[in-house]
């Protein structure tokens, strides 16, 4: 899914693939709880705006630096959200309230690290049940019957013959449609039934270790339910 991976990749390098952490005392590798702290204390620095103080110790991070890396991730999902519906003109003040949204959207992040093994090689795989947020199937639900009456006055012969500054005002009109939408569900948002995701953290030459970019994205994909896109993007403003 094109726009999926797009969104992935973003996200991977807002969180900053270079966040490792090295291995403490005197041990040539990491310990189970270690692995478990980095790996929880990522999640909630992702998605929680919540700055573990033994997490940041591990990875040599200042709050200052995680709040930024949270906002990061906020970004990209406020990026993503204006290509996933298409908004092809957004203001700055429709980012910032679709950035703002995703913060809530965010808080209902539901996660939990079960345990950590470590592996032949010194790498660690690290459980984690994820609770996927359900606002897109939220969404989805109201998807047709919303969208229609936006279709019924847009035909496509109608948007191809506009001039750009109508075009623009039908765009705006379509963001607003979506984005209402979306805050209409708020308060109905809750989570889907645990599904598990196994991480690995790779050892470098250096001894460090970092969740791969992989991982990263199966993470990723979980917190938020975008199934209802397997098969494509929803019909759209054209």
């Amino acid at each position: 899914m094109k726009e999926l991976t797009r969104r992935l990749g973003a996200l991977a390098l807002a969180l900053g693939l270079g966040l490792t952490l090295a291995a403490c005392g005197e041990s040539s590798g990491l310990s189970k709880r270690e692995a478990e702290t980095y790996v929880d204390g990522l999640l909630r620095e992702t998605y929680l705006g919540e700055f573990d103080a033994d997490y940041l110790r591990m990875v040599d991070l200042s709050e200052e630096e995680a709040r930024k890396t949270y906002g990061s991730g906020l970004d990209a999902e406020t990026e993503f959200f204006m290509g996933l519906y298409n908004i092809e003109y957004p203001t700055e003040e429709l980012r910032q309230e679709v950035r703002a949204m995703y913060a809530e959207i965010y808080a209902h992040a539901r996660f939990e690290v079960v345990s950590a093994a470590e592996q032949d090689d010194g790498s660690f795989s690290v459980k984690v049940n994820v609770e996927p947020i359900d606002i897109v199937r939220l969404v989805d639900a109201d998807w047709a019957e919303t969208v229609q009456p936006f279709y019924d006055e847009y035909p496509y012969e109608v948007q191809s013959a506009m001039e750009e500054e109508a075009y623009g005002a039908m765009h705006a009109q379509w963001a607003r449609l979506v984005v209402d939408l979306y805050q209409e569900k708020l308060p109905e948002t809750g989570n889907l039934a645990a599904q598990p995701v196994t991480v690995q953290l790779e050892r470098d030459r250096d001894g460090n270790y970092a969740i791969t970019s992989e991982d990263l994205g199966r993470l990723d994909e979980a917190v938020i339910d975008y199934s209802v896109y397997a098969n494509g993007v929803k019909e759209q403003a054209r």
